[in-house]
């Protein structure tokens, strides 16, 4: 048994106490039928789960109840273990915490599912987040814009840091499947090199993986100082492959012979 059976068993075995969502099976994909596959929900969210803001950069939010950061985590795939690179396993016997990225906190209050409260327990509205998010990260808006786009779409969407991009998307759940993609979002804020871009692709192809440079455009350039712009951005994404002429030759030949046919 896994990391992650570890704790469904240890949700279940809590649920005729505390009211936790319902979990149903992790979908699993195997490497090498992974772009084939579909977005496919994880579990149903959870509701209601408080979580402590903390104003120092880059403004993480934490959940120190284990039931709830437990509940949080198996919704979705959402945040990390204080102590724990992998599944935070150590949540249900208090042993860490669950920490979420701003991207991720911001999502979980728009769909209801986190009430956010301040060191002296005082409840955030979404306005003073979306500000606070911003000051710490003026490329913020766009981020989160990408994040809500893909996680709609159903992907579980996680940092994408380590390979030099923002964001990685899973078909299923990142402990049993490989991401297919890390998606780099680009900014108002920083216009990121096209030799950071052409780095990006390399190390994403050296793993396996497609790069994805996501663009987010408004009507108005103030738009994205309100929180409810998220609603009107327009999105877009160019998918970066290298350019192999002898591949391009042999395309261009036989689309010729099916034109001659």
């Amino acid at each position: 048994m896994n990391s992650v059976q570890n704790l469904k068993a240890a949700i279940s075995k809590e649920c005729d106490t505390v009211p936790l969502l319902q979990v149903t099976s992790m979908c699993k994909a195997k490497t090498n039928k992974r772009r084939r596959l579909g977005p496919k929900p994880v579990v149903q969210l959870a509701h209601g789960v408080k979580g402590t803001l903390l104003k120092e950069a880059p403004g993480n939010v934490i959940i120190t109840n284990p039931h709830d950061a437990a509940a949080v985590y198996m919704s979705g795939c959402y945040g990390k273990g204080s102590m724990s690179k992998g599944a935070p396993t150590g949540l249900l016997d208090q042993s860490e915490h669950l920490i979420l990225s701003p991207c991720e906190a911001m999502y979980l209050v728009e769909v209801g599912a986190l009430i956010l409260i301040q060191p002296e327990l005082k409840q955030v509205c979404r306005s003073d987040l979306y500000k606070l998010w911003m000051n710490h990260d003026a490329g913020f808006c766009e981020k989160f814009i990408i994040y809500k786009h893909f996680r709609d779409k159903k992907y579980t969407v996680r940092s994408g840091i380590k390979y030099g991009g923002d964001f990685m998307l899973y078909t299923g759940d990142p402990n049993t499947s490989h991401a297919a993609y890390v998606v780099k979002v680009m900014t108002t804020a920083q216009e990121p090199l096209w030799t950071d871009v052409n780095a990006l692709r390399r190390v994403s192809e050296s793993v396996a993986k497609e790069s994805v440079l996501s663009y987010v455009s408004f009507s108005h350039a103030n738009d994205r100082n309100n929180p409810d712009c998220v609603d009107s951005a327009i999105v877009s994404h160019v998918l970066l492959k290298r350019w192999i002429p002898e591949r391009d030759r042999e395309i261009a030949s036989q689309k010729l012979e099916k034109m001659k046919e």
